[in-house]
């Protein structure tokens, strides 16, 4: 199965807060595997295998926890050979590393990491590819280990596999069409899109909405995208009385008696307006909001401290584990994720895939995902915000119509179904699913 081999990022897998890039990879890892590929994951972790070591001691150093946190003065002394060698031309090709993992047991790893049947490492290849592409505007080169027939990166990055196609998922145009709602310099992430359109073998994206937006604005052939949506992912097995019991005793909310928002605490989330139009709602039930505080937060910070300290109508619980916000999710009376812009919106398809009611946008990809399986309002309009937080609260029917109609509105995403649109955008670049026996 050597021969049959595809290779793809883990720049997210070692994050110990879930990223929608790293679901996406462990994703991807998974359909691959079971369509028999063998898949090679490349880690780009500050590691270095000294002479004489065991096999073992470059996979210590990769997975280990890190010792501590480098400020940006270490990490330009330690990337300053690379700068200089950047600047004049060098530095262009890496030959990953092998990392030996036998004995060394990941099965604990939280979040999990998938699966692989080879590992390699490039030594802090993810940050110098984006400093060469930032002072060179060209891709770092990776020298594709042997069997490797196809490179697929999980995002936009500055890297391209040498002697293979190369095929690049983006998941939105977030940072073009709304530069106000991320950190990132939009002019860059202008840059980067574009080389990127120019360079990839293929580009597969996660919505129809989302491909609209790449073949428009970055003005690429409608044949060079395609779409793979993503599958409803693997949850948490929780039966329903253990999951009341966890939200009762560890975030003292009642079963039924709370709706839930899930996700980073971002401008594009739109959680100050969903925050505004619970207090407007008044049902008298609280929004619990679950997720990392994300960034240009500042205004819906202070709203939610605001809020809490006046009445317990708005909590804030911060990054949860996975089955934390499992049981989260199954003891809501409804799901709220009314999000500006999302290019495929995962949390609505979790949410659906248990049954729970869910308020979502009909923007974007959102209608996409939620069919006529949720509530679909205009999320810049605070009327309809709280109109249907009113209906999702009050109304028995309407909840009971939406978990019926959930589940068959997720099972639409089946792993079955994202492998045959996998093995359809592969095709375009002339690569085949291997026959599993």
């Amino acid at each position: 199965m050597a021969d049959r081999g595809v290779l793809i990022d883990g720049s997210q897998f070692l994050s110990k807060t879930a990223t929608g890039i790293g679901s996406y990879g462990r994703t991807l890892a998974r359909a691959l595997r079971s369509s028999g590929f063998d898949l090679s994951v490349l880690y780009g972790r500050n590691a270095q295998a000294p002479r004489h070591a065991l096999p073992q001691s470059l996979a210590v150093q990769v997975f280990g926890s890190e010792a501590s946190v480098e400020n940006r003065w270490v990490r330009a002394f330690r990337h300053a050979p690379f700068l200089a060698g950047a600047a004049i031309g060098l530095s262009r090709r890496v030959r990953p590393s092998k990392v030996s993992i036998e004995g060394v047991d990941l099965g604990a790893f939280e979040p999990p990491l998938p699966t692989a049947d080879r590992v390699f490492n490039a030594s802090g290849v993810y940050e110098r590819a984006h400093l060469r592409f930032a002072l060179k505007e060209r891709f770092m080169q990776i020298e594709v280990p042997k069997g490797v027939e196809l490179a697929h990166w999980t995002g936009p990055m500055a890297l391209k596999a040498r002697g293979v196609p190369n095929i690049y998922t983006l998941h939105d145009l977030i940072p073009l069409q709304f530069p106000y709602f991320v950190v990132d310099r939009g002019a860059h992430q202008l840059r980067l899109h574009t080389a990127i359109a120019r360079e990839a073998d293929h580009i597969i994206t996660v919505s129809e909405a989302s491909k609209r937006h790449i073949v428009d604005i970055l003005k690429v052939d409608q044949e060079r995208v395609s779409v793979t949506y993503q599958p409803t992912p693997n949850l948490p097995n929780l039966e329903q009385a253990d999951a009341a019991r966890l939200v009762e005793t560890i975030y003292g909310a009642e079963p039924g008696k709370y709706a839930l928002f899930l996700g980073a605490i971002e401008p594009k989330k739109n959680l100050k307006r969903l925050i505004e139009a619970f207090l407007m709602a008044n049902t008298g039930i609280p929004l619990l909001i679950a997720g990392p505080k994300g960034w240009l937060n500042r205004e819906e910070l202070e709203l939610i401290t605001a809020v809490s300290m006046r009445k317990p109508i708005v909590r804030q619980l911060g990054y949860l584990p996975r089955r934390h916000v499992t049981a989260l999710l199954q003891c809501a009376r409804f799901f709220a994720f009314p999000s500006i812009y999302e290019g495929f919106g995962l949390p609505v398809l979790e949410a659906m895939k248990l049954g729970i009611p869910v308020l979502t946008s009909n923007t974007s990809s959102l209608p996409e995902v939620a069919g006529d399986a949720a509530v679909l309002v205009d999320p810049l309009d605070m009327t309809e915000l709280t109109k249907g937080i009113r209906a999702l609260t009050h109304d028995a029917d309407l909840r009971r119509e939406l978990s019926q109609r959930g589940p068959a509105q997720a099972a639409k995403f089946s792993d079955e179904a994202y492998r045959q649109r996998l093995a359809m955008a592969y095709k375009k670049v002339g690569i085949s699913m291997p026959e599993v026996a």
